[in-house]
């Protein structure tokens, strides 16, 4: 099965998208960047989608209680790679290809343990960054790739997981608690 139709198959069940990232070093935001963007358009539930920055482990019980199937980390990836390549796939498998690695590998992983252990299957949703220079926001390219995969995205979660009118609720949930 490829990488698409495996999200797919994914997008169908619970799943938890968890961004990981500092917004403070250049493209090491894209995680961050990806669960903000996938908020403001309601594309799931606002509990599962979670911008645990550059922590993730302090996020694995939580995370391990969520009432869901599947958890996708969303990070910036070191690979070698052009900026801006997108990779996904079960976080095991990833790692063992040994060029993959999250820029947040060591907690990544024994974060990605703590919620196996509770039978959720943890994946990986990278991206290669074009600078991760302290200060900086997402480049323009990284951006414009971040854009494009959410858009893909939400076509893919399409109406199964909630119609017009209950994204619109979730849409002015978020507004109201702002």
């Amino acid at each position: 099965m490829d990488s698409l139709e495996l999200l797919r198959k994914l997008l169908e069940e619970k799943t938890c998208f968890a961004g990981i990232g500092n917004h403070l070093r250049g493209d090491d935001g894209f995680g961050p960047y990806l669960i903000e963007k996938m908020k403001e358009r309601a594309i799931l539930p606002e509990e599962r989608l979670l911008a645990v920055e550059d922590v993730p482990e302090n996020f694995a019980f939580p995370i391990s209680h969520l009432d869901v199937s599947n958890v996708i980390f969303v990070d910036a990836i070191i690979l070698d790679a052009p900026p801006g390549t997108a990779v996904f796939g079960p976080l095991e498998e990833l790692e063992q290809v040994g060029e993959i690695a999250s820029t947040h590998k060591l907690s990544l992983r024994l974060t990605a343990r703590v919620i196996e252990e509770t039978g959720k299957k943890v994946y990986l949703l990278g991206m290669v960054p074009e600078s991760m220079e302290f200060g900086r926001g997402l480049s323009p390219s990284i951006r414009q790739a971040a854009d494009e995969l959410i858009s893909l995205l939400e076509e893919l979660i399409g109406g199964q997981t909630a119609p017009a009118e209950e994204k619109q609720k979730i849409r002015q949930k978020g507004r109201e608690s702002e």
